[in-house]
């Protein structure tokens, strides 16, 4: 039998929202069809602040920067899949050595409830409870772990999440029956996620319950043209418009915050956050490594230069390339989620010849990724460190000149990582991120003056991610907080009632 911690009901209340559009949630709260949120937003004691989060890097920052309490240069995650110089590979982000803020509340014995933080695996939470991955957007290849062990127990006897199947792997945006279907299933989700937290909540009474709906992410990347039915990015393909799917979602993740804000009590300090929102695209541009070798950046290694097992790896990357779609959709609805992983690092990049190669595209969830062969940083680097910034350099004037045949351009702008070449010898970042304009985006994109065909991947996603988050705080200091907040503070203002008792 689990034993209470003593209090009534918890101190702080935190639940994230992940990837919920603040403009959209605005929107909502406005039409009245979240009432949880508006209601929490006029109590007298709430302030609206909007999050400053690292996704203009990659979504795969966000989590573990509001995780960490520090930024991408320090904790170097930015994707499920890192760069690694020493190895020149890829490894699958796995959350080991990222501790997170709430570790030193652990150690000193306060009772904490945390609840599927994307990328957090348990830290050994004694007093309270603690679930990892009971359906994750974004997984670490852990799968389920939970604690105390007779929270495992509970949750292990728990109705699983309707998205645990992977049957939904084929869905489209293009058929209002899958689009239906994936919404029930998000809902559903969100009622089971609420549902069992607010059990643990109940049975434990942590001081800080600290819980994330990820449904809402999940599902905005792949109905997100239900919103902006009309954007210009949707005219070049047939979507099914699906009507106010994503909105229920939306509703029925507030339905069960209202529960939890009720169970919490009207003394608790409570935050509603996302660390990023959602805009419109249309699957990911997916042409930068192939520009690279054409414009000389890279090289590959010819076929009679290879290894075997460099011989083999590029034939299973051939074979993967032109699999049917139904076939790779079967793959990934049966396959176990470590084993997709395992065999998908070794093909996710060419053989490159790394003596002539001074840059080279990472593979991409969103943006584009670039990173330059630098020498004392890569282990195969060709690009002397003097010659850094000019390289760069030259790689931004490159990407920012692509258009069209019709003229229009197709990158935004570039985030540069590192300000100077000594700051890059450390740095664990792709060197260049590169954003998108609309155009980049059109299933056809023929590049003026490049033979590169234009691929994109990802085509079900509609949605992409936009930097800015909100977080809706209610407590008694709200007047004093800045209307700002980076994502990497958060966790500050989660556990400082805590701090103050």
């Amino acid at each position: 039998m689990l034993t209470p911690s003593g209090n009534a009901v918890p101190n702080v209340l935190a639940v994230g929202i992940d990837a919920a559009e603040s403009s959209y949630v605005r929107k909502l709260i406005d039409h009245d069809e979240l009432p949880a949120l508006k209601a929490l937003l006029s109590d007298e004691r709430s302030r609206w602040l909007s999050v400053r989060s690292p996704a203009h890097i990659g979504s795969g920052a966000v989590w573990p920067t509001f995780m960490s309490a520090t930024e991408p240069s320090v904790h170097g995650m930015y994707s499920e899949w890192s760069w690694r110089p020493e190895t020149m590979n890829l490894v699958r982000y796995h959350g080991l050595r990222l501790p997170p803020f709430w570790q030193p509340l652990v150690a000193q014995g306060v009772p904490l409830g945390i609840f599927d933080v994307p990328f957090a695996l348990p830290i050994g939470v004694a007093n309270g409870f603690e679930v990892s991955e009971w359906w994750a957007h974004d997984s670490t290849s852990e799968g389920l772990q939970a604690g105390p062990p007779e929270i495992l127990e509970i949750v292990r006897r728990s109705s699983s999440h309707p998205l645990s199947a992977n049957r939904f792997v084929d869905t489209t945006p293009d058929n209002r029956t899958d689009l239906k279907e994936l919404a029930e299933a998000c809902s559903q989700g969100a009622w089971l996620r609420g549902e069992l937290a607010a059990r643990l909540i109940k049975e434990t009474n942590p001081r800080l319950s600290l819980l994330v709906f990820p449904e809402i992410h999940h599902a905005s990347h792949q109905m997100w043209h239900t919103t902006e039915p009309h954007h210009p990015v949707y005219s070049q393909r047939d979507l099914d418009e699906g009507g106010p799917l994503l909105r229920d979602i939306f509703r029925a993740v507030d339905k069960q915050i209202a529960s939890l804000l009720e169970l919490a009590g009207t003394d608790a300090t409570v935050l509603v956050f996302a660390l990023h929102g959602m805009r419109p695209a249309l699957g990911f541009p997916a042409f930068l490594g192939p520009l690279l070798i054409e414009r000389g950046f890279a090289k590959l290694t010819d076929w009679r230069s290879q290894s075997w097992s460099q011989r083999a790896l590029s034939m299973l990357a051939t074979v993967k390339r032109h699999t049917p779609d139904a076939l790779k959709q079967l793959y990934y609805k049966t396959a176990p989620t470590v084993a997709t992983h395992k065999l998908a690092r070794p093909t996710m990049l060419p053989v490159y010849d790394w003596e002539h190669t001074c840059a080279f595209s990472l593979p991409t969830d969103q943006y584009g990724w670039i990173r330059i062969n630098l020498e004392g940083r890569e282990s195969r680097g060709s690009v002397p460190l003097s010659e850094y910034e000019e390289t760069r350099d030259e790689l931004e004037k490159l990407l920012l000149g692509l258009v069209n045949e019709e003229g229009q351009s197709l990158v935004a702008d570039i985030t540069l990582t590192a300000a100077t070449a000594a700051m890059a010898l450390t740095s664990p970042l792709p060197d260049l991120v590169v954003h998108w304009e609309y155009a980049a985006f059109a299933p056809t994109l023929q590049i003026k003056g490049s033979g590169v065909r234009a691929e994109l991947v990802g085509k079900k996603s509609t949605g992409q991610h936009a930097s800015e988050g909100f977080c809706i705080y209610r407590g008694s200091d709200a007047a004093n907080l800045e209307e700002v907040v980076a994502a990497k503070d958060l966790g500050r203002l989660i556990t400082a009632p805590l701090l103050n008792d």
